[in-house]
């Protein structure tokens, strides 16, 4: 029971940056717990997001699309815009006109930001922006609770399905402890998508969506690192939320 603590703080230290004043050193052990709960992480933020959405409705003098925006901010703010800056590097990395994956690896390393990186940041957050403000409007505001859930899950199934291609790093500990087993017990926590119609059909286009980025993402440099895992949770949140658009 220590170990699962320890490493649900250290899961909500490496994926958020809300602030909880105790450290916890990473093993083996701790990595596999911790990456096991990474959408419990995603419950957490999405029920952070869900209560703001809630509180605002309640108030009833702001529009969806300021709504979207405001909870947009949060998310960002409450991970301290990890996963965007993934997703930034990612495609200055893959869009450059580097030809071998060392060189891309490289750019990828490069803490300034590209026009590609700029342009799909930019992007982004204005497809999840009206995304969120579209189901805002239609009044399925559940959808907020759900996607933070699938985008930290997204990041367990390609841990457990790619290498990762560098050779040192927190991520690699997790990307050691990704196995199906893990895959399995990290899943049992969309077991309550399965209770809302549509859900079904929203999680096999994300998992197709998951399959296609995984075969690109390989062509590029033959695995993943935190920046790949960064891009594939934003992307991943994305799909989810066009679906349920569609769906619900």
């Amino acid at each position: 029971m220590k170990t699962f603590f320890k490493a649900l703080i250290f899961a909500i230290q490496f994926l958020t940056r809300i602030p909880i004043p105790v450290a916890v050193e990473p093993d083996g052990r701790i990595a596999r717990y911790g990456l096991i709960l990474f959408p419990c992480v995603g419950w957490l933020i999405g029920g952070m997001l869900y209560s703001l959405c809630a509180l605002m409705l309640l108030a009833g003098t702001l529009s969806p699309l300021t709504i979207a925006v405001l909870l947009v901010t949060a998310e960002t703010l409450l991970t301290g815009a990890f996963h965007l800056d993934g997703l930034a590097d990612t495609f200055d990395a893959f869009f450059s006109t580097a030809k071998t994956p060392e060189k891309k690896l490289e750019i990828m390393k490069d803490s300034r930001i590209g026009v590609m990186g700029a342009v799909a940041l930019m992007l982004a957050l204005l497809v999840k922006i009206t995304l969120a403000a579209d189901i805002v409007t239609r009044g399925h505001s559940f959808i907020i609770l759900l996607f933070p859930v699938i985008g930290r899950w997204s990041q367990v199934a390609l841990c457990t399905f790619s290498p990762y291609v560098r050779t040192a790093g927190i991520v690699h500990l997790f990307s050691l402890a990704g196995d199906k087993k893990t895959l399995l017990f990290a899943s049992l926590f969309l077991a309550p998508f399965f209770i809302l119609p549509g859900s079904a059909a929203s999680l096999a286009g994300v998992a197709a969506f998951l399959f296609l980025y995984r075969r690109y993402v390989h062509r590029h440099i033959g695995g993943i690192t935190g920046d790949v895992l960064g891009s594939a949770s934003v992307l991943t949140e994305i799909i989810f939320l066009a679906c349920a658009c569609l769906l619900f």
